[in-house]
């Protein structure tokens, strides 16, 4: 097997894993949350607070295949559309590490002491605040463009 088609498996696989990881737990909390009790908050927030932390390993380490993969292929790493990708990436990261990491870490809070039952008007302010729902917005609009860039190239 060529070496490089080995660097884009591993590139695509671990970038597939770490966006179902990172956007399939917000997503699945955002789910949670809208059943309006607390139990499903807590039972989702338990695992995806076990699985957090491979969400920058796997990251960190598909962009490092992705970089591999670029050299492999000899591509020019300052090619308009891996710019792009590196520019996405790094707000993506930066997105994950200081918004998302404090949403979780603040939800975690909340949930450990709410009773179980109806959501508390703690855990409705978090998750309709506007500022985090912009966020989350912005953060899926990245993953696309991002898909988008990988794909298309643009600029090429």
């Amino acid at each position: 097997m060529n070496l490089t088609l080995l660097w884009l498996f591993l590139h695509i696989t671990l970038l597939f894993a770490a966006v179902a990881v990172a956007f399939g737990g917000g997503f699945l909390m955002r789910v949670a949350f809208m059943t309006g009790q607390v139990g499903p908050i807590r039972g989702v927030g338990m695992v995806v607070g076990r699985v957090g932390p491979l969400i920058p390993i796997l990251f960190l380490s598909g962009g490092l295949f992705g970089l591999i993969t670029a050299i492999s292929f000899g591509t020019n790493l300052l090619s308009p559309w891996l710019v792009i990708a590196y520019v996405l990436f790094a707000i993506a990261m930066y997105i994950g590490v200081v918004n998302n990491r404090a949403f979780g870490e603040h939800l975690g809070q909340i949930v450990r002491t709410a009773p179980d039952g109806p959501v508390t008007p703690e855990i409705v302010e978090l998750f309709n605040n506007r500022r985090e729902v912009a966020v989350s917005i912005i953060d899926y609009v990245i993953l696309a463009a991002l898909i988008f860039d990988m794909v298309v190239k643009p600029f090429s």
